[in-house]
């Protein structure tokens, strides 16, 4: 599954559907980091350690009206529960957050760190030395007094040390948007910066988050 994701081009845009349970509609989808990981250790065979606290996104739908005129509005669905989640899906991508060197093309870098100023480019994309599920279906979670969809990332370990942030895109596969036939990357979100250790010198877990125990209790 890992080759899936495709078209680029209506991250975070008004989406009209031509398939999909908004066929007919035009949609903007948005997703956030509610929970960052903080820490990890280095995977290894015999010593497999998630990331900790487990990352948790946040999505938000919201229907497009009158869109493409002066009267463009939005409104967030009302009720997260009557959302169809056969076929939603968020992956991640993994990117060291180091100096990149002098020479890069402006046209590489896909994020800046918020804290540090560090571009991420797009070419320094590691993805391929995470280990767990990078695929997740989202969750139906009452959070701070209502009902939110979330993807949780309990099972995500990283094989290299150093310091990293994931990248978070989320697609349909079951929908297409119009004129297109490719699958639709609808929204996607950076996360914040956490640090992998060695065995050595790995500090500890620390207490578990609220959000993280709300989400233990539904995830199957």
């Amino acid at each position: 599954m890992s080759s899936l994701p495709r078209g680029t081009g209506l991250i975070d845009q008004p989406i009209p559907y031509s398939s999909g349970q908004y066929r007919g509609f035009t949609m903007r989808t948005r997703v956030k980091e509610l929970q960052k990981a903080v820490l990890g250790r280095k995977y290894a065979n015999v010593d497999r350690r998630p990331l900790d606290p487990p990352p948790v996104i946040s999505m938000s739908i919201n229907t497009v009206r009158d869109a493409g005129t002066s009267r463009q509005h939005e409104e967030e669905i009302e009720d997260y529960g009557d959302v169809q989640t056969a076929g939603l899906m968020c992956t991640v991508d993994l990117f060291p957050v180091i100096p990149p060197p002098p020479e890069h093309p402006l046209t590489d870098i896909v994020h800046r760190d918020r804290h540090t100023g560090i571009p991420i480019l797009e070419s320094s994309k590691m993805t391929t030395s995470l280990v767990g599920a990078t695929f997740v279906q989202p969750n139906l979670i009452d959070w701070e007094g209502k009902r939110q969809l979330m993807f949780v990332f309990s099972d995500l370990a990283v094989r290299q040390e150093g310091q990293f942030l994931l990248r978070y895109r989320v697609f349909d596969l079951f929908a297409r948007a119009h004129g297109q036939s490719d699958l639709t990357i609808q929204a996607e979100c950076f996360g914040g910066v956490f640090r992998v250790y060695s065995t050595k010198e790995f500090p500890g877990l620390p207490p578990s988050t609220e959000l993280t125990k709300v989400n233990k209790r539904v995830t199957p």
